[in-house]
């Protein structure tokens, strides 16, 4: 009877194993789906001496069946070639919900010196600036929360300056 009790509890093990394990590839197959794509919707001088400027952050989860939020932290707006910093920027206060598709709407005002170098980026020949930054996602999986941090780049050129 001993022997047979450790023979279930052993099958009952391997079971659980088993389904732990398919679980955890599932959810890694879904890390490897994640897609961060930054568009710059609008540039706008509001001031002499200053611009604001709005992107999207379009968050793609293929199959997402995980309850998931996110947080863009840590983001830096610099010339293409990373030679001119303009601006350190965080939304890490606000956590949002995640469905397969998700748009998070970006804003950053630049201005007094950095609204200089901005202009410098316009009128030079690629007038190109860098967004980057961290994305903390947060998943909420039966055995506990996941927190994954994950690069978030993008490239974009500016409307060229009108002097």
């Amino acid at each position: 009877m001993g022997v047979s009790l450790l023979g279930v509890l052993l099958l009952i093990s391997l079971v659980l194993l088993f389904l732990t394990e398919q679980s955890y590839a599932a959810f890694r197959q879904l890390l490897q789906g994640i897609q961060f794509t930054v568009e710059l919707t609008d540039f706008e001088q509001v001031a002499p001496q200053q611009a604001h400027l709005r992107w999207i952050v379009t968050v793609t989860i293929p199959n997402l069946k995980t309850p998931a939020s996110l947080e863009l932290v840590d983001w830096h707006v610099r010339s293409a070639d990373g030679s001119m910093h303009l601006g350190y920027y965080t939304t890490g206060e606000i956590q949002i919900t995640l469905a397969s598709v998700t748009k998070v709407p970006v804003e950053a005002v630049i201005e007094g010196p950095n609204f200089e170098e901005l202009q410098q980026i316009r009128e030079a020949s690629e007038g190109a600036l860098l967004f980057q930054g961290m994305a903390r996602l947060r998943f909420r999986l039966p055995r506990g929360e996941e927190i994954k941090i994950i690069p978030v780049v993008g490239v974009f050129t500016l409307p060229e300056g009108e002097e």
